[in-house]
């Protein structure tokens, strides 16, 4: 607990107009100062700082506060951090409430603040290549050839490790430097025979890293063009090499861009997120200020969970290949986990951020990025393009998506997608298409287990294991495969709303579609429309050998097997209202049992006097109860 006077002598030191100029472009309003507020986006200034009171406050979007509320809302800081962050700068001692592990800190923030200085040398140095060394022109090159402006370089402080082993290894010597501290930062590397050290990085463009509070932490070393005169022919290098972990830097715990982007992208709520080091600055440099980047790796929970504490949401823009798609698809699960709402711009195949934005300018990326999906929406569509191949491709890519739609958390999302999933497939049947995202998910699992994937249902069935539907409703549904011209008399659909199994149900909708569309059955389509369904097996085999040519004839076995329906159907009826009927009475509610006594009467002396005008006692139907597949 931190003593409130000490809070007070924090919020009396730090001149809060000063410390919040350093993130608004502020201007003299009389007694105060505006600006553009950082906490949502605006073009007429709203935003006020009163320094004599010592507080901020905004008209457009309420958001007020002392320093501290500033920078806990800014950086998504927590009281205590903010409070140790701004007692440094005010040079305020925050008593400790554990001696030992405030000692501990202390050496640690020592230990940092000293790397941290050589790391910020180390960079400086690197700058003033570019005009003091003899090759500093060809990193320039390097950067503009890629349509990169000297403003742009200089706010990212790009800068050119000189050619040769030793030349940051004689500027830090000059400037007593640890050489110590600078192998632990990354910068220098022992050699591997005899003692000293060499440079990490040589002949490269110089990307520095900041952290979210501004310090330099990393850096990323761009290859260049052999210098005049070197062999041509000798083996590249890594075309990037980055700094290696460090006690400053931590490798998926620093997003690229972070700091120069993070007020822009508090003030418009959303980050855009991008793969590669010039792909940021040519966003920045084009008005787009809310970019990161994640720096050499796929995204992690880390930087996503740092990317919340700014953002509400983020739009994916990676390159348009195998690749891009593969980052989307890994992003999402990490997203999802964060809670952290996203949404995907596809460029064009082979395309990425800086070629797009060379070729086609902002407002045509600012049109992509108004109009772009959520990501699940993306992966979906992406998942009908990549599985048009054929009924086994979109089998696997449904199945793929298991996953997906399993990290939504709204039923009514769910079920959105869902219903997208089989328009997008050209599926009608929406519950086959649960059926194989539910699989995909079960696969899933097991692969995470490390568990073998059993065999294939089909194969299962085809092996001859039974299948559990009623012999009936499948002898029913035969007869009209047999003859679909069946599909337009009453009798057909009385058997469409008797049909107890859904799965048979789907069949049965999915031929008479094709019956109205194509006056027939086309069994490759009929098959594609309902792949993932149980009872497929049994469709396969029914298809393949009809058993009823003459319509006449299988109209009137229609119609008996369609009366026996009836009596079951009742019977379920009458059962389910008896129930009803002693829950109503156990309760204590005579009325509703009464009304509930009258339909059952009613349907019972229905059933008895259907029987009775018939003649018979419904034998003759028994030859439809093989209840095998």
């Amino acid at each position: 607990m931190i003593p409130e006077r000490t809070i007070a002598d924090i919020r009396e030191r730090i001149d809060i107009a000063a410390f919040v100029g350093e993130y608004v472009r502020l201007k003299k309003s009389g007694a105060s100062f505006k600006g553009l507020c950082p906490f949502h986006n605006e073009k007429t200034p709203s935003f006020y700082v009163h320094p004599q009171r010592r507080f901020f406050h905004c008209f457009g979007c309420s958001a007020s506060g002392d320093v501290f509320a500033f920078l806990m809302r800014l950086e998504g800081l927590a009281f205590p951090e903010a409070a140790r962050l701004l007692a440094e700068r005010a040079g305020v001692e925050i008593p400790a409430d554990d001696p030992a592990r405030d000692a501990a800190f202390k050496r640690e923030r020592k230990r940092d603040e000293r790397l941290a200085a050589l790391v910020d040398a180390a960079a400086g140095f690197f700058i003033a290549q570019l005009d003091d060394h003899p090759l500093g022109q060809m990193a320039r090159d390097a950067y503009h050839g890629r349509h990169i402006d000297d403003d742009t370089a200089r706010t990212f402080r790009l800068g050119y490790a000189p050619h040769g082993w030793d030349g940051l290894i004689q500027f830090l010597k000059k400037g007593e430097w640890s050489p110590r501290d600078a192998e632990a930062t990354g910068l220098i590397v022992p050699r591997k025979r005899g003692s000293g050290y060499y440079d990490r990085f040589r002949h490269r463009l110089m990307f520095p890293v900041a952290d979210h509070q501004g310090r330099i932490v990393a850096f990323s070393g761009r290859a260049l063009d052999p210098p005049p005169g070197e062999d041509e022919g000798r083996e590249p290098g890594a075309k990037y090499i980055n700094s290696p972990e460090s006690p400053l830097y931590t490798k998926g715990k620093v997003l690229f861009g972070l700091f120069e982007g993070r007020v822009e992208i508090r003030r418009r709520g959303w980050a855009l997120l991008c793969e590669g080091n010039f792909d940021l600055l040519a966003l920045h440099q084009h008005g787009f200020a809310n970019a990161v980047a994640p720096l050499g790796t796929a995204l992690t929970e880390d930087q996503a969970k740092l990317l919340k504490r700014y953002a509400e949401r983020a739009v994916l823009l990676f390159d348009g290949d195998a690749a891009g798609r593969k980052a989307t698809r890994a992003a999402y699960d990490i997203l999802a986990k964060v809670g952290l709402a996203a949404q995907v711009v596809t460029l064009p195949e082979g395309g990425d951020p800086d070629t797009f934005l060379r070729e086609q300018g902002p407002e045509a990326l600012q049109e992509r990025i108004d109009n772009a999906p959520g990501i699940v929406e993306h992966l979906i569509d992406q998942a009908a393009i990549d599985g048009q191949r054929d009924a086994a491709a979109k089998a696997e890519a449904i199945a793929a998506l298991g996953p997906v739609l399993a990290k939504v958390g709204s039923p009514v999302e769910a079920r959105l997608h869902v219903e997208r999933v089989a328009r997008k497939f050209g599926i009608h049947d929406v519950e086959a298409v649960r059926r194989q995202l539910r699989a995909g998910v079960r696969s899933a699992r097991r692969r995470r287990r490390g568990e073998p994937e059993p065999e294939a249902p089909r194969k299962l069935q085809r092996a001859g294991k039974k299948v559990d539907f009623d012999g009936l409703e499948l002898r029913l549904l035969g007869l009209l495969l047999d003859c679909p011209d069946l599909f337009g008399t009453a009798e057909a659909k009385n058997f469409g709303e008797l049909l107890t199994s859904p799965d048979l149900r789907a069949i049965f909708l999915g031929t008479s579609r094709l019956v109205e569309e194509r006056g027939g059955v086309e069994a490759p389509a009929l098959l594609e429309e309902v792949q993932g369904n149980p009872a497929l097996p049994w469709l396969e085999g029914r298809l393949a050998r009809p058993e009823q040519e003459d319509s006449r004839g299988a109209l009137e076995l229609l119609r008996k097997g369609l009366r026996q329906l009836g009596q079951r159907s009742r019977q379920a009826r009458l059962r389910a209202l008896s129930q009803q009927i002693q829950q109503a009475r156990q309760r204590g509610d005579d009325a509703a049992a009464d009304e509930m006594m009258k339909k059952y009467v009613a349907l019972f002396r229905g059933a008895r006097d259907e029987k009775g005008s018939r003649g018979d006692d419904g034998d003759e139907s028994s030859r439809f109860e093989d209840h095998g597949a």
